[in-house]
């Protein structure tokens, strides 16, 4: 394999999002992903209950403690907060917790101190201008990932941002790079936004690596860490 692609000293990461059984988690893991995402949102055809995401972290963990374990929620209540990280054992908590809905600067900033974890925000992004209003909020997230807007949808849709968008953009902090990758377009697409001058620290897929919703397909996610490994940008 390649070297993973770099503007810098720093390589572009891989997260695969939306794993919904222990087993199928330690396989995303052994093709080299650096996170793994798991989906506490209620009516996600990926969605999973708190015994299995605690199952989840724990064989990960166990597996290889460097990947990140992220929980995505959207607009959760303090209850369902609760089922997911209310416990001692670190092995069965996520290391991040990734807030995917309308979730207002105070409140990020609330759960990142109640859970003392890292706060990763979800941004749908509509148009050039809701990637450039990102950069105004004061809401202490340590990252920010960049999705599709779809409307009545929060994510998984398999849809693309226009990559014209993220010219002449200054994105501040680390910031992921969602919606519509895949191993058949990845590399492109890291190659497209090197010719911008634009790099992001990561890349996120989930639907465009899967059979069917929540069912990955290893073939297409060890492709899809092998083609940003060689995007050569």
């Amino acid at each position: 394999m390649g070297e993973i692609p770099t503007m810098g000293s720093v390589p572009v990461q891989v997260k695969i999002c939306g794993l919904t059984t222990p087993r199928q988690a330690q396989a995303v893991v052994a093709c080299g992903v650096q996170a793994i995402g798991v989906i506490a949102v209620a009516g996600s055809p990926r969605w999973v209950p708190p015994s299995v995401s605690q199952a989840i972290w724990t064989v990960v963990q166990e597996q290889n403690p460097s990947v990140e374990r992220v929980l995505v929620v959207a607009n959760g209540d303090d209850d369902q907060l609760d089922a997911y990280l209310a416990t001692q054992d670190n092995r069965q908590r996520p290391t991040v917790l990734q807030l995917h809905g309308q979730e207002q600067p105070e409140r990020c900033r609330q759960l990142g101190q109640r859970w003392g974890l890292p706060i990763w925000k979800a941004h749908r992004i509509g148009s050039p201008e809701n990637l450039r209003t990102t950069q105004q909020h004061r809401d202490g997230a340590a990252a920010r990932l960049f999705d599709a807007h779809v409307p009545r949808q929060l994510g998984g849709t398999g849809r693309q941002l226009p990559l014209t968008w993220f010219g002449h953009q200054r994105l501040s902090g680390p910031w992921w790079l969602a919606g519509g990758l895949g191993p058949d377009n990845v590399a492109a697409t890291l190659q497209q936004l090197a010719t911008m001058g634009v790099r992001p620290d990561g890349v996120d897929a989930s639907s465009g690596l899967e059979y069917a919703p929540g069912r990955k397909d290893l073939r297409r996610c060890a492709a899809f860490v092998a083609a940003v490994r060689g995007a050569g940008v």
